[in-house]
């Protein structure tokens, strides 16, 4: 009696997991589709080939990742809304980032990581640039201003379009812009560490601490730019705490 009492509660309990597993894959399908509509179609594919980006990188594929990285960014310069967004900083600073990889870890020569390092400082100021006139435009905006501005932009782009699908996108763009606006100093952040890297590398060692200092004033859980600056100073590295690697902040 034991043993089935067992076998029923262990069919019930797969029985259970079945329903939550489909439920999820349902409620998954339904959610992602929502945000799918929501898209603009504009930018759609470029959001796809974006996705593509960290397996190129986990793999070094460098190339292929320069020429995703101006894909992408061909689509973004055919639209005045999005020609100096903040997505496009992001490419900048993508590219960046690959330009210091390519000259700190591959075997290139001396000559070929100077080239590489001057290219990753010009990305850099380039996705400051769009970083910082980005915020000069739209820091202070309120939720009701991002809707009146994409407003005369969508309703003009699709006026063909009903006018709740219009709304949908102007929904969906408006929270991104939203949440580009939290998370722009930690953008510009990164930047500037990364700057402080090409500086360091160029042996302009006050630039480069000033570089850092600017990331960290930006970002202040900026470990990378403090532990570059305890590198210079000769100081110990400091290590994440258990809690902030079990809770990063979102």
């Amino acid at each position: 009696m034991g043993i089935l009492s067992i076998k029923r509660s262990t069919i019930i309990l797969f029985i259970i997991m079945l329903i939550i597993f489909f439920s999820g894959i349902w409620y998954a399908n339904f959610y992602y589709q929502g945000v799918n509509d929501s898209e603009d179609p504009r930018v759609v594919r470029a959001k796809e080939l974006y996705n593509n980006y960290n397996q190129l990188a986990e793999e070094n594929k460098y190339q292929e990742i320069f020429d995703l990285l101006d894909s992408i960014e061909i689509i973004y310069n055919q639209f005045d809304d999005y020609r100096y967004s903040y997505e496009v900083g992001v490419l900048y600073n993508n590219r960046a980032a690959l330009c210091l990889n390519m000259a700190l870890f591959e075997p290139f020569t001396e000559m070929e990581k100077d080239s590489l390092i001057q290219s990753a400082q010009s990305f850099i100021y380039q996705g400051i640039r769009i970083y910082e006139n980005w915020n000069a435009e739209f820091a202070l905006y309120s939720e009701a201003d991002f809707q009146s501005y994409l407003n005369a932009i969508y309703f003009n782009v699709f006026p063909l379009k009903d006018s709740s699908e219009v709304e949908l996108f102007i929904s969906k763009r408006s929270q991104e812009m939203m949440d580009a606006q939290l998370e722009m100093n930690r953008r510009l952040s990164v930047v500037y560490t990364n700057l402080g890297i090409v500086l360091r590398y160029q042996n302009q060692v006050k630039e480069a601490v000033e570089s850092y200092q600017m990331a960290l004033e930006l970002w202040d859980k900026n470990i990378t730019a403090e532990n570059n600056i305890n590198i210079l100073m000769g100081k110990p590295l400091k290590t994440r705490s258990i809690i902030d690697r079990l809770f990063p902040d979102e």
